[in-house]
């Protein structure tokens, strides 16, 4: 179990299932069809005792987020946090008597927030696209620290605008003049 500390967020698969679920978001996914695919592609995480009702959280908050909470998902996550299953789980794993104090504070302000009406979504994010910088077929000559030029070779580019990047081959030239 990847944890960091009692919060919610203090989670290693919490944080992934809630990046993964703003990744999709952003790019204009409706949540109905983020949260299936986060359940369908994340199924083994279902199967880890420890780990599965970060899942549930994280999809609650991400959907509580962007006011498209799904009944059965905040059902789920009511069970999860009143029957104590969760607290269970951490005292199986070791946790202090403290840390369990902490946790269950935190699951219940968690519920109370998810339960309550959030004002306005959480807006998407416009990501940038990317472009690399140079076009393959390029050739580069720069100044090294020892005062001699050098030179490169751009071997490929990736369009994709999530990536974009150059693929440089440098050469062993290593002289006074750049020409």
């Amino acid at each position: 179990m990847g944890t960091w500390g009692t919060s919610i967020h203090d989670n290693d698969a919490f944080a992934d299932i809630y990046r993964e679920f703003f990744n999709l978001y952003n790019k204009g996914e409706q949540s109905e069809i983020i949260s299936k695919k986060i359940i369908d592609d994340n199924w083994e995480i279902l199967e880890i005792e420890e780990e599965k009702n970060n899942l549930w959280f994280a999809i609650a908050l991400a959907q509580w987020e962007t006011k498209s909470l799904d009944p059965k998902i905040l059902s789920k996550v009511d069970d999860i946090i009143s029957s104590g299953a969760d607290l269970k789980t951490w005292i199986e794993l070791g946790a202090t008597e403290e840390d369990i104090k902490r946790r269950k504070i935190t699951l219940e302000k968690f519920l109370e927030k998810i339960k309550s009406d959030k004002i306005k979504a959480k807006p998407r994010k416009r990501t940038k696209a990317k472009t690399p910088i140079f076009a393959t077929g390029d050739c580069l000559v720069f100044k090294m620290s020892n005062g001699n030029y050098g030179g490169a070779v751009v071997l490929a580019s990736d369009y994709n605008p999530e990536t974009a990047y150059n693929l440089i081959a440098t050469t062993r030239i290593n002289q006074k003049t750049y020409n």
